[in-house]
């Protein structure tokens, strides 16, 4: 089965509640429709501090998306561990987890913009220590072991919602490997994978590791005529890319291009692609292992018609030819 992903963060160059209300609607309009057409998930980030309408609270956005589904998974990446206090976030992901009948999926991660921690009053140097606060206290939460008494009603999975440890280096896998937790790194990164799953070995702990494969597919934006897409619809896919750049100085995830400047620059990293239906059709059919398949249709505030359309076109064009 081929895995589909609609991601969304809600950003745009205007930022305004009314610009960010109207993306909020359509997006959640856009995964009701996608459920019943074959597609398997969402997923939503977190970020603070943007001044664009970027999603702050990624439990939240997931349950919006969730209490309007049946079985499309929300898949948040990531959730910001050490800005969440441990117990609140325990909480929320048990509501959601209890709502949706498991099909909430956390990933937190450590972060690394400054601006972030300060806007929330927490000190950066103490990223690591706090976010092994936090996933312990996650855990004792969930199993009603924490020293504070029980806090919430129990979850709907077992033995704990669905939780991944996430980033990018050696210190990420040996944070998982410690908690018994899936890892889940930012990109193609075997020599963290093989770490981590010797150090699972070491202490008897079944090792699942989520990894990006070998290529970087990008996200997806299909459209019947790419050249006319990068003309007319670039502007959109440009700004996110030189807004998301900026807050990095190193490839932080698939999905960042730190100093980009122009859209030749973006088309020619192809962290975001314009496609036709035919072009992906034949791109999955040549790859032994394509993984997820990743669309971000309002990326940069995309105008909503177009948007539907990316996403109409692989319902309707690319699916069936998988089924």
């Amino acid at each position: 089965m081929l895995l589909t992903v609609l991601r969304f963060n809600f950003g745009s160059p205007q930022g305004t509640p009314r610009t960010q209300g109207e993306l909020v609607r359509i997006a959640l309009e856009m995964a009701q429709w996608a459920e019943s057409h074959g597609i398997t998930s969402v997923s939503v980030d977190e970020h603070h501090a943007t001044g664009h309408g970027w999603s702050c609270n990624p439990i939240m956005a997931a349950a919006m998306f969730l209490a309007r589904t049946t079985t499309l998974i929300a898949s948040v990446d990531c959730a910001l561990g050490p800005l969440w206090h441990p117990v609140r976030l325990a909480e929320d992901i048990a509501l959601v987890d209890n709502m949706s009948r498991g099909r909430l999926h956390t990933t937190v991660g450590l972060g690394y913009r400054t601006i972030e921690y300060d806007a929330l009053g927490v000190d950066f140097g103490r990223r690591g220590e706090l976010m092994d606060t936090l996933i312990a206290r996650l855990l004792a939460v969930w199993a009603g072991t924490d020293p504070g008494g029980p806090i919430c009603t129990g979850t709907w999975s077992r033995p704990h919602p669905p939780l991944y440890v996430g980033g990018g280096v050696r210190a990420t896998a040996r944070r998982a490997a410690r908690f018994g937790l899936p890892l889940s790194l930012a990109d193609h990164l075997p020599d963290v994978a093989a770490h981590y799953r010797r150090l699972c070995s070491d202490s008897g702990v079944k090792p699942l590791v989520i990894m990006p494969g070998r290529v970087n597919r990008g996200m997806i934006f299909l459209h019947e005529d790419p050249e006319r897409a990068w003309a007319q619809l670039g502007e959109h896919i440009l700004w996110e890319a030189v807004t998301y750049g900026g807050w990095s100085t190193e490839e932080r995830s698939l999905m960042h291009l730190p100093g980009v400047r122009t859209l030749e620059e973006v088309r020619a990293s192809g962290r975001y692609r314009f496609l036709t239906p035919q072009e992906l059709i034949a791109e999955i059919r040549d790859s032994d292992d394509y993984g997820p398949l990743v669309m971000h249709p309002l990326v940069g505030g995309m105008p909503a018609d177009e948007a539907w359309r990316s996403v109409q076109l692989l319902a309707d064009k690319v699916l069936p030819a998988f089924t």
